[in-house]
């Protein structure tokens, strides 16, 4: 009987520490900056990118995650219809310097798909050859 009582103090535990867990992740979601590169050398990428954006957006429990490309902020995942409309647009070529207006935008990790032409300071570069 005592390894009943030990058994359901440990669910109640475990049970209380998953509320609070999940609470805390979802008052506080971590804050995610997508950013694709749309330069005319990458739009055989595409639809490789676009799956890739779907496949990550799948597990966003936890998260936030905000859109862009090389050229502008597009703004929320959740919000826009469709996944083509951020490769609308392809033309010149992407360079650090196209990054910096990201550099005011809050986010806890900064993921930049790319060919990996150039690595930028403090994005995880995600290469699509």
């Amino acid at each position: 009987m005592k390894w009943l009582k030990v058994f359901s103090l440990f669910i109640v535990l475990h049970i209380i520490g998953w509320a609070i867990a999940h609470g805390y992740k979802q008052s506080r979601p971590e804050q995610v900056l997508i950013v694709a590169d749309t330069s005319n050398a990458l739009k055989d990428q595409i639809p490789d990118m676009q799956r890739w954006i779907e496949a990550f957006a799948e597990d966003n429990r936890y998260r936030s995650i905000k859109v862009g490309t090389d050229k502008a902020l597009i703004g929320d995942l959740v919000d826009i219809k469709s996944i083509d409309s951020i490769f609308r647009v392809s033309f010149g070529r992407s360079n650090a310097n196209s990054l910096k207006r990201y550099d005011s935008e809050e986010a806890d990790e900064r993921i930049f798909l790319s060919d990996g032409t150039f690595e930028p300071a403090g994005w995880k570069l995600i290469k699509f050859p």
